[in-house]
């Protein structure tokens, strides 16, 4: 058996007005998920809070300034040695225009029910899929399987927008 050593990321979910949510494509030649869209975020240095890795990861990846609000799930990655835990939170972004780093290559901003159509990194596809309403019975219609597992995200989401409307 191998024992892993678990490395902690952070992710963030932001939506525009029209409730799509922010992906980026990663490089292809990068060490990990090469070519393979994900949330934008990244490791948590030594001595860093979650919320400052998360803004120093966003700012460094797209040039956005956000602001973070609260977590929306986990999910996990196996790689070679590492079990990376990524835990996603939501946000708004205060200020900034999107400009990729060199560690990105695309990025898009998508309705939920349209990421299947997109190479997505292993632990943003399990976290969608694990996301599935346990009322669900009617698995035949991909569409709505995807509609459905993004229920609880969507309400987080929603949730976190009636906050920032009432400020």
């Amino acid at each position: 058996m191998i024992d892993y050593v678990f490395g902690l990321s952070v992710r963030v979910l932001l939506t525009d007005k029209d409730g799509k949510a922010l992906i980026l494509k990663r490089s292809t030649n990068s060490k990990t998920n090469p070519g393979k869209w994900e949330l934008p975020g990244g490791k948590v240095d030594q001595g860093e809070s979650f919320d400052q890795a998360l803004v120093r990861e966003v700012y460094e990846e797209t040039n956005l300034k956000i602001s973070l609000e609260h977590v929306v799930g986990v999910s996990e990655q196996n790689l070679h040695l590492i079990r990376a835990v990524h835990i996603i939170m939501s946000g708004e972004i205060i200020e900034g225009n999107l400009q990729l780093s060199p560690e990105h290559e695309g990025y898009a901003w998508v309705f939920f029910e349209n990421l299947p159509e997109y190479d997505l990194a292993d632990w943003l596809h399990d976290f969608i899929t694990n996301q599935t309403t346990s009322g669900s019975e009617d698995n035949n219609d991909e569409k709505n399987n995807v509609s459905d597992s993004v229920k609880p995200w969507l309400k987080s989401i929603r949730t976190s927008m009636d906050k920032i409307i009432k400020r």
